[in-house]
Parts: structure tokens; sequence; C-alpha cells
């Protein structure tokens, strides 16, 4: 006699249809984790657009109309899954904004022109969304929804504007089935608002357990492996995008000057974030021109050398907070550089005397600081995150119930 099992289907959404270090993780994380419940699970994943980006290390998508219809079928109940980053107050106009080049131009100057039109009613036309705010909606608002898992989210630019011109969103966080935001900052912004969600670590956290160096050492680029290899644990992996150190190239130059000259440290450049609003190839060019010691440069042509660069280096310093939990996860020292919701997550779950990120004259200041700090103490930091994550996602599968 034949047994049918009834498997759970689980619908993941987010910006993984771009080339974007973090948010590539977040889809092949929440898939490896679920996994591990020994339950049949059917996935499916979809951004704005569809993509395939399986060369860099990602999943294919489909596109967000194929969502809303595996969304809308009564008889066929599915869980849906925000995958994570900063979700919670994203508009149809900023997404816009990330996938079209000249949009992104409208984007500069949206300040003044929201108070003339609606960019976000604008955008949502433009996308066909569905809903108010993209990533803002209950199991209420589509028929064949079962359940919203609201994963690894942060909200450290979350303001009570935000709630006030969303009438709605109070409401509906309020709705989720599960969930779960990734710093302390976030909590008090939700709090404020009277919104409860649990405080876990990013899920990308994980990474270092479903993909040791080991493994990554097969999944890399012939040029990445022999410089990681040959200078293991004697260089800098640097990174920074355009957007927040325009006018700071001279001063960061020197300062990485100063690591490789007085610490006879390597410099290791290589983008995290390169797509539209990251741009991270674009800053890197322009601090490599003004140095005057010598760095190499990747050109990341996956997510695995990303990864296995950072997990094999002495220190990464960058302005991603991605960049930053990979060195997390594998216990290795890390400057985080002023970025909001990066400091978000150091000062929830950094190592005391490396628990914030600093500005950019100080690069060299912490550098000393962070690879001062035992690595027992990275490791101990990385395995609270392990077992806080995990708690999380076994509350998640809770819901599939």
């Amino acid at each position: 006699m034949l047994t049918w099992i009834l498997m759970e289907k689980i619908l993941i959404i987010g910006a993984f249809d771009r080339y974007n270090y973090g948010d590539l993780l977040f889809p092949l994380i929440i898939e490896k984790q679920l996994n591990t419940y020994g339950k049949e699970f059917e996935y499916r994943f979809f951004g704005l657009i569809a993509s395939d980006l399986s060369k860099e290390g990602g999943l294919p998508t489909e596109n967000l109309q194929a969502f809303y219809q595996a969304c809308q079928n009564p008889k066929d109940q599915v869980h849906v899954i925000i995958a994570g980053g900063e979700a919670l107050g994203v508009t149809w106009h900023a997404l816009l904004a990330a996938i079209h080049k000249n949009y992104q131009k409208i984007h500069r100057y949206h300040i003044r022109i929201s108070k003339i039109l609606d960019l976000n009613k604008i955008a949502k036309k433009v996308l066909k969304g569905k809903t108010t705010l993209p990533f803002v909606f209950t199991k209420s608002d589509f028929p064949g929804v079962k359940s919203v898992i609201l994963n690894s989210l942060g909200g450290s630019g979350l303001k009570k504007s935000h709630f006030e011109k969303y009438g709605f969103l109070k409401e509906k966080l309020n709705q989720a089935d599960y969930f779960a935001v990734r710093d302390k900052t976030t909590i008090t912004n939700l709090t404020e608002n009277g919104v409860h969600a649990q405080l876990f670590p990013d899920s990308a956290i994980l990474m270092s357990a479903f993909y040791p160096l080991a493994w990554l050492e097969k999944m890399v680029t012939p040029a990445v492996r022999d410089y990681a290899d040959e200078n293991k644990g004697n260089y800098v992996f640097f990174q920074i995008n355009k957007k927040t150190t325009t006018g700071k190239h001279d001063l960061i130059a020197a300062e990485l000057d100063v690591i490789y000259q007085n610490e006879k440290t390597e410099i290791c450049l290589c983008p995290i974030g390169k797509a539209l609003n990251h741009d991270d190839h674009l800053a890197l060019a322009s601090v490599k021109q003004r140095m005057n010691s010598p760095a190499v440069y990747f050109d990341a042509d996956n997510i695995w050398d990303i990864m296995y660069l950072i997990a094999n280096s002495k220190c990464y310093i960058g302005t991603s907070l991605h960049g930053a939990i990979t060195a997390l996860s594998y216990a290795v020292p890390h400057v985080g550089l002023k970025v909001e919701k990066l400091e978000a997550y150091l000062r929830t779950w950094g190592a005391e005397g490396n628990d914030f990120a600093v500005d950019f004259n100080e690069i060299h200041s912490q550098f000393l600081a962070a690879t001062a700090i035992s690595k027992s103490v990275y490791e101990e930091k990385r395995d609270l995150q392990l077992t806080a994550i995990r708690k999380g996602f076994d509350q998640m599968v809770n819901v599939f119930q």
C-alpha cells in the first residue's frame, strides 16, 4: 500500500535576482537549514524579475507575477518566507531604483519629487505589485497562503514616520506567523511602535556550518585559491560601497597604506555588492588608484570567492553587513565601517571591544584592536549565534506543522 506524504510548499521571496552577496546567501542558507529537519519541503524562489545567477553561486528566481499566481489558489496552500534584509519599510520605488538604472536617477531626488508625486504608487504600477508595500502582507491578503514568515529582517532605519505614513504597518506585522529580526535597534524601533518581534541572528551566520573551508576550496576560482593559500592569515579583505564613501577615498587609501607598511599585512580588494546602489567595484577602483602600497584586486566572480577570501583573511574590513557576518561565521577578526545596519548588528552580536562600527579615519586603529582579540572569543560569539538561530528555525518549522 502506498502512503502519500503531503509535501509542504515553501515560497521564498527576496532580492536575490541581482548580484549582491548578502541577498544571494539568504535562500541558500534557508533551504540548507530547513532540510536538516528531515521533512518534505518543496521550494520555489522569487525575485522582482526572473533571473539565473547560478554561475555566481545563487539560485534561479521566478518573477513577481509568478509569485502572486502561486499565492492565489486556495486549494494549493503555500508558506511564504520573506527571506531577509531591510525589507520592513522598503517601498516599490526603492525596489525599482535597485534594478532600473534610469529610474535610479529619479531616486536621487525622491524626497523633493515625493512632495508632488506618489513615487511608491507609480513604481508599484510599473512592477505590477499587489500590496501597498512589497513585503508587508499577511496570509489574509492571499487565498492560497497558509503562513507568512518574516526571517532575519532588519529595520535599523525604521522610524515612527513609516508607521504614520502606512497606517496598516503595525497591524500587518503583528499578524505574521513568525517574525524574527536580527538586531536590538530594530527591536527597539518596532517596540516603540507597538510591534512585537523576536531577536535572532541573521540566518547567514550558518554559512560556516554548511560551507566549510575544504568545500569552498573546490568551488573558488584558481586565482583566489592560490592567493588565499599563499597569504593565508596575512591579508586584509577590504570592501566598501560607493554610496557611503564618496569623498573619503583619499582617507581610506591612507589608512590601508598604514596597515600595509606598519603591520606588514597584504591588502586584498574585493567587491561584495556590484548591483545598482552598491557599486563596490567603482569605489574600490578609486581607492586602489590612490594607494601608495600594492594591493591585489579580485572581481568576485562568485559568492564562494568572497566567502573563501574572507574566511582565510587576517581581518575583514568593510561597509557590508554580510561581509562582517561572514567573518563572524568563520571567527575571523573584522572592522565594520560606519553603516547603520552594520553598526546595529555588531552592537547586538559583536565581541567586546569590537561591537561597533568605526569612522574611516579609525580603520588602522580598529584593525589593531580587532586582531588583538583572541580567536576563541570570536568562536564563542559565533557559537552563541549558531545556537540562537537554530532555535529560531525550530520555531519556524513549527509553523509549518
